[in-house]
């Protein structure tokens, strides 16, 4: 499969390198978190992320940009946005999307939760890292100046962010998220490696996964679009295997896509009894189902669309003070 992130060339400042001085900066960070210390890892008391700052930036200047959290998926390293960086780097020398900066924290097979296993990896991103980005960095520090992407784990982290967090983030995309409206299947990361209980508790899935979310998300105030796209033929098709029932196709990862988008739209919400809670706005999103599978075919092409789709529906351009 071709992988739309091969022959652009841009200069690229990994770490310490030295390079033009209108290149962007690539490097790796770390910041205290005490958060992230877990029963994988229970040292740890930092955060590590890597760092993007786009060509022209200065510390001390008066401009001031939007930032990107990326969400990695399953155990995503500090590299696990490699292939992505060209493709930014591309449409922002085109013109296509303005100067961002992109701040892609690293939290291996979390789920972007809070967990005894992994740590708290969500708090560590909600309460730790933003704070950190938007006192460091020139930063639009409101939010209109943040938007969440992600891919596979990730993108479930990005339909949990987006929903638990409207007041935060302006808009959001997900590149084939391992979402599962219901429970997940035996054989899924969600269950097997400790993200939502060692042993997995159901109980716990149910609560933090985006159906509990949507109810309070459709009646407040803010709206946050949200692109997302998923490949017709995703490696992830979990109806192939052969340990799971014939009904095994409702947890393939486009029927997924689909039932988050169908969510995200409903205009009347339901309580657990389901009786009618509110009638309410629905909530914007873009959905694309493309040939493609579980990588860079489908991402690529679906990190170009979605930036585009959040800078035309609410992430601000560059500011100046």
């Amino acid at each position: 499969m071709s992988n739309p992130a091969k022959g652009l060339l841009v200069p690229v400042l990994i770490g310490t390198l030295c390079v033009p001085a209108m290149a962007q900066e690539i490097s790796v960070e770390t910041i205290a978190s005490p958060a992230m210390a877990g029963d994988d890892n229970p040292e740890t008391e930092d955060l590590t992320y890597t760092l993007y700052l786009p060509a022209g930036y200065e510390a001390e200047g008066d401009t001031r940009y939007p930032v990107l959290y990326l969400l990695h998926g399953s155990g995503g390293e500090a590299d696990a946005w490699d292939d992505f960086w060209p493709i930014l780097n591309s449409m922002i020398a085109e013109g296509t999307v303005p100067p961002v900066i992109a701040v892609a924290p690293v939290t291996g097979n979390s789920y972007w939760v809070d967990s005894a296993t992994f740590g708290a990896a969500e708090t560590a991103v909600i309460d730790d890292l933003i704070p950190h980005v938007d006192q460091t960095l020139a930063t639009i520090a409101a939010r209109d100046g943040r938007a969440l992407v992600g891919f596979s784990m990730g993108g479930f982290g990005v339909a949990r962010y987006g929903l638990a967090y409207p007041d935060l983030f302006t808009a959001a995309t997900l590149l084939s998220p391992a979402l599962q409206q219901g429970q997940p299947p035996a054989t899924a990361g969600a269950v097997t490696r400790g993200s939502f209980g060692d042993p997995y508790e159901p109980a716990r899935w149910d609560e933090l996964n985006y159906p509990a979310l949507i109810g309070p998300y459709a009646v407040q105030d803010y709206r946050v679009p949200f692109f997302i796209v998923a490949g017709d033929d995703d490696w992830n098709h979990l109806s192939e295997k052969e340990d799971l029932p014939d009904d095994a196709t409702k947890y393939n990862m486009e029927v997924q896509a689909v039932a988050f988008y169908t969510a995200l739209h409903r205009e009347n919400i339901f309580d657990a009894d389901f009786e009618k809670w509110e009638s309410v706005p629905a909530s914007p999103a873009e959905l694309r189902i493309v040939d493609g599978g579980h990588d860079m075919e489908v991402w690529g092409p679906g990190f170009s669309e979605g930036l585009a789709y959040m800078f035309a529906n609410g992430l601000s351009a560059p500011t100046a003070n």
